[in-house]
């Protein structure tokens, strides 16, 4: 282990953690264990775990919520980063402003900016996960996206350099971003004031017509596939009669078609085999071919 670590600069090695299993750390609790692991307290701690992975060709990934991780059997190879500490998660407000951490939970952010009475992001009540993995997948609704309230986000990129990206330098779509570089750190966003009491009444309807399309199963229920951009997921799983549909420990849930139930047992094969077996059983069907929402590592 010794010999391990001396590829890290010497500063952060008491942060890096071996064989470290992954399955707590994701919402499915399927995966084996990452060679190495680490939940750095600060920038400076992290930029050199960065530059020491990128000068010994070792991958690196970034751990967020862990909402829509799939982690192979086999475990993964390389260093992953657990961006958990509370220097990732920072909020800070300024008039209409509001400048949050990549670490930071969504629910947080949206929670925060309510009770601040600020309006533009409350519509993203209820989705999970990391404000960094929402920025990355462009989470939204029907009544709008992250990224349309985004000015600017703060970049580590697999070097371990800093770098900043404007407005203009951004792109975001249907559940995807132009944000491809390795870590998230923090991101701006220009809401309006609002009055809390309506941001309040509107942002718990919200909350309650999410929660009426979701599984009452909380850790390992997660969502299977992005919504299509004309269609719902849930409809042409149905169309192709693959509601409810088993693969070992893993199903479909029979109520809400597009979530993914892992029980106990469950493998990452057995959610490999289910999620490919639906997506072209759904394209023979209908002519749509799904895209995963599950992040396979």
């Amino acid at each position: 282990m010794g010999r391990e670590l001396s590829l890290f600069d010497q500063s952060v090695q008491h942060l890096i953690r071996t064989s470290e299993p992954l399955a707590p750390h994701t919402w499915l609790r399927i995966g084996g264990e990452a060679r190495y692991y680490c939940e750095p307290t600060e920038l400076d701690s992290l930029a050199k775990i960065v530059r020491s992975c990128s000068q010994n060709n070792i991958p690196i990934r970034i751990l967020g919520g862990g909402s829509n991780v799939l982690v192979p059997t086999e475990g993964v190879e390389g260093m992953v980063v657990n961006l958990s500490a509370p220097s990732f998660s920072q909020l800070e407000v300024d008039g209409t402003t509001v400048r949050c951490g990549g670490g930071a939970k969504l629910s947080h952010l949206v929670s925060h900016c309510v009770g601040a009475g600020l309006g533009g992001l409350e519509y993203l009540v209820g989705i999970p996960g990391s404000v960094g993995g929402a920025l990355y997948g462009n989470a939204s609704t029907l009544n709008g996206d992250i990224g349309q309230r985004v000015t600017g986000v703060r970049l580590l990129t697999r070097k371990g350099e800093v770098i900043d990206r404007n407005k203009q330098q951004l792109q975001f779509s249907h559940h995807k971003s132009s944000l491809d570089e390795l870590v998230i750190l923090d991101a701006t966003f220009e809401l309006e004031e609002a009055d809390i009491k309506s941001l309040t009444q509107r942002m718990q309807t919200l909350w309650i017509v999410k929660r009426s399309n979701q599984p009452t199963i909380q850790t390992s229920a997660v969502l299977a596939f992005v919504e299509p951009d004309a269609s719902s997921a849930a409809e042409l799983i149905e169309q192709a009669g693959m509601r409810g549909a088993i693969e070992g420990n893993v199903h479909l849930s029979s109520n809400h078609p597009n979530f993914l139930v892992s029980t106990p047992g469950a493998t990452s094969q057995q959610v490999l085999a289910l999620i490919y077996r639906v997506r072209d059983a759904v394209l023979e069907r209908t002519g749509v071919q799904l895209r995963f929402h599950i992040a396979i590592w």
